[in-house]
């Protein structure tokens, strides 16, 4: 078919389209205004007592002609299709005003699926296919498939818009009938002598506030502010319309597809009628005009109405059977009027096109995810900052946001915030950002580490579903542990970079606060068993550099491009929301480490179950706690050692703020140490050699913090244990914990002397 585009493309075109199938005919035609036109004589496919016929029922010949437009940039641009001047206007998929039909042929930009083929001739060729499929459908009446649902009214490439939320619309919808108005916003286009019809256009937008139409002293439903030399804004309603039941009470359900010319006032009030519509809209024009009594406003004032029309089934991508059907119309109070509407009947309506007015639910369907929990974010630097981004964007409210610090000119290089936000406080110009998306956190400009012991409501309000900190501040991690008490229903999330970028991790606790963020980070730094995590998130080089931001001032933060940050962060933004949507128990550790050279990233993430918390005796209230994985290992050995005491060393963390001695790992015992059915000493050979080493593979973050050993009864600690823990005190910095393994249960003991 393949041919190269010379000479005339109107020519060119024509030997194209007529080796399609369902062309059998056409011609070239005079140019119109110095655009090349050719005609095509389609052939249609309809059932045979049509075709005897020579017409469908629907008004559609066995062989419609149909004149094609040759636009200047072609092939840059598609052919233009439009059918006889005649044809039946009252089918979907026809665009609107224009003076022959021009049917619709594909979703979305003709010109992209035109420009999707290679070769013009594909091109052509799929466009003529498309349309003898649209010709077909028209004639058998199939352009609306009822299992598909109905579809609504084209209103692509119209000049005037009106925004609002469609959910809300229908919502006021009942079986009675009637109207409410809504305030609204405009921003008008043009000339103050231009028209709606010639010269101006409109976008009326509503977040829809109910209005009654009655001026009072000093009201401002209705002004106009003028913004450039041909633009102007200002306050307007918008009059939301529904039908009225039938005589015999039942609903007023429009089945017929009415094509879109409306152009007056009068237009409007007939189809308004047609649609049942006709009283409510009657209406709402009186009580505009009532409004208006004595008042002098002789600039336009655009003023929209949106028509809920009752579809027979269900709008395609939708639940609802109500189509909304929006135009403007404008009105001018001059001083010795006897009418807003200057021209009565014949006053210019413009049909418009509805945008959905930025909703979560339209940010939810654009994104492609269901409603989240809302959370709460600690920290709105440049981590937190673009997780709040990410979550307003999908749809996800931000309950809360806390930060003490101030934006300064460094923080431009990554944060998601712009300079003009600079000098004020984190989370206050965060919450004005996030405003825009209909979002109203909570603010909290107070240190969190008092604030999460004083006013922890005000840092994680009831009902948030989750609590994000990324601070990256040990003292917030450990203040948020202590005040998650069994009164707190929130998951508790941390989510952090490493690696001057290149490494991220983020923790969720696990049901009622078990693991926490203390021991999931232990965990972490015990089982993190990949190279490249491990060199990024132990290797000084890569960790925590100090940047000079200022004459004499330095901030504690990594070097990294804003593109890095913002992929880490992105994915910590999805791992976060698949988190979120498990309903585990267990805790989780989520871990991810881009390339070394590339952008890709790998994530890796493991359930931990929740720790065992033995009270350690002879403490201040100090609490050992142990991961699962650990207690299983211990219980295996005293079991595998069933007639004799055996024991070994234990590697963790510990925390004097909170008051816990946390075990992640075991060190065996060395080779020397004497196990007998009454006694377990441990030995001393290779065992500081041994926890060196394992301080060191852990990036210097384990320590050793006590031993462990078995008793073959479920006897507590006997003297010489006490015994031994004193021992251990002196030998070992403190705190220092003996943990005892029964057959049934664990008792853990502490030198008097070095507890708390």
């Amino acid at each position: 078919m393949a041919e190269t585009i010379s000479g005339d493309p109107a020519e060119h075109l024509l030997r194209v389209a007529l080796a399609h199938p369902e062309c059998v005919g056409g011609a070239l035609l005079n140019p119109t205004a110095g655009q090349r036109r050719i005609r095509l004589d389609m052939n249609v496919e309809m059932p045979l007592h049509m075709k005897a016929d020579g017409m469908s029922a629907s008004g559609v010949r066995t062989c419609e002609p149909v004149e094609v437009e040759i636009p200047d940039r072609y092939p840059w641009r598609s052919p233009r299709f439009s059918l006889r001047e005649d044809f039946p206007r009252n089918f979907p998929h026809l665009m609107p005003f224009s003076e022959r039909p021009r049917p619709c042929l594909v979703d979305g930009d003709q010109d992209e699926y035109f420009l999707q083929f290679g070769l013009v001739e594909y091109g052509v060729f799929h466009l003529v296919g498309q349309l003898a499929a649209w010709l077909r459908k028209a004639a058998i009446g199939n352009l609306i498939d009822p299992q598909q649902g109905w579809e609504p009214m084209l209103r692509r490439d119209l000049r005037h818009v009106v925004e609002c939320d469609a959910d809300q619309a229908r919502a006021v919808v009942n079986k009675q009938g009637g109207w409410v108005a809504w305030r609204a916003h405009f921003i008008r286009c043009g000339a103050e002598n231009g028209t709606l019809s010639v010269g101006a256009e409109a976008w009326v937008s509503s977040k829809g506030e109910r209005t009654p139409l009655m001026r009072k002293q000093g009201d401002q439903s209705f002004t106009y502010r003028r913004i450039s030399d041909d633009a102007a804004s200002g306050n307007t309603v918008i009059g939301i319309i529904w039908p009225d039941k039938r005589p015999d009470g039942r609903p007023f359900i429009s089945e017929s597809y009415m094509p879109e010319t409306i152009r007056t006032l009068g237009d409007l009030q007939a189809r308004a009628t047609e649609l049942g519509c006709g009283r409510g809209l009657a209406t709402f024009l009186s009580n505009l005009e009532r409004c208006f009594a004595g008042m002098v406003c002789p600039v336009p004032v655009p003023v929209a109405v949106v028509l809920c029309v009752r579809r027979p089934v269900r709008l395609i991508g939708a639940l609802s059977d109500i189509e909304l059907l929006p135009y403007v119309f404008e009105i001018r109070a001059n001083e010795k009027r006897t009418s807003l509407f200057v021209e009565g009947e014949c006053e210019p309506v413009g049909p418009a096109m509805h945008f959905q007015s930025l909703t979560q639910s339209l940010l939810r369907t654009l994104s492609g995810t269901l409603e989240r929990p809302s959370i709460a974010l600690l920290g709105c630097g440049s981590v937190g900052s673009k997780l709040a981004s990410h979550a307003a964007r999908a749809g996800q409210t931000v309950a809360a946001l806390s930060d003490q610090a101030s934006l300064r000119p460094h923080n431009m290089a990554r944060h998601a915030l712009g300079p003009d936000h600079v000098a004020t406080n984190k989370a206050e110009a965060l919450a004005h950002e996030l405003a825009g998306f209909g979002l109203s956190p909570a603010v909290y400009r107070g240190d969190l580490v008092t604030g999460l012991g004083s006013e922890r409501d005000r840092i994680i309000p009831k009902g948030t579903g989750a609590a994000v900190n990324s601070t990256a501040s040990l003292a917030v991690r450990e203040a948020l542990v202590a005040s998650a008490d069994a009164r707190l229903k929130t998951r508790l999330v941390e989510a952090a970079l490493f690696g001057r970028g290149r490494g991220a991790f983020l923790l969720m606790d696990g049901k009622a606060h078990n693991p926490t963020h203390s021991d999931l980070i232990a965990e972490l730094y015990a089982t993190l068993d990949d190279h490249r995590a491990v060199q990024l998130l132990f290797d000084p080089a890569e960790g925590l550099s100090a940047i000079q931001i200022g004459q004499g001032c330095g901030s504690l933060t990594m070097p990294m491009e804003d593109a890095r940050l913002s992929a880490m962060t992105a994915g910590l933004s999805l791992e976060l929301d698949a988190a979120l949507s498990e309903s585990s128990a267990d805790g989780l550790i989520v871990i991810g480490v881009g390339d070394q050279r590339g952008a890709s990233t790998h994530w890796s993430r493991w359930a931990v179950p929740s720790f065992e918390a033995v009270q350690i005796a002879g403490s201040d209230g100090w609490e050992l706690r142990i991961s699962q994985r650990v207690a299983d290992r211990i219980r295996a050995e005293a079991v595998a050692f069933g007639s004799v005491e055996t024991g070994g060393v234990m590697i963790g963390l510990t925390s004097a703020r909170l008051k816990t001695v946390t075990v992640v790992d075991l060190l065996d015992a060395p080779v020397d140490s004497k196990r007998s059915g009454s006694l377990f000493v441990l030995g001393t050979s290779g065992l500081q050699a041994a926890i060196e080493a394992r301080h060191l593979a852990s990036g210097q973050t384990l320590f050793d913090v006590g031993t462990w050993h078995s008793h073959l009864a479920d006897a507590g600690p006997s003297p010489t244990d006490w015994q031994t823990a004193a021992d251990l005190a002196v030998e070992r910095a403190p705190p220092s914990v003996l943990l005892i393994a029964t057959p049934k249960r664990f008792f853990a003991l502490m030198s008097q002397e070095k507890a708390g």
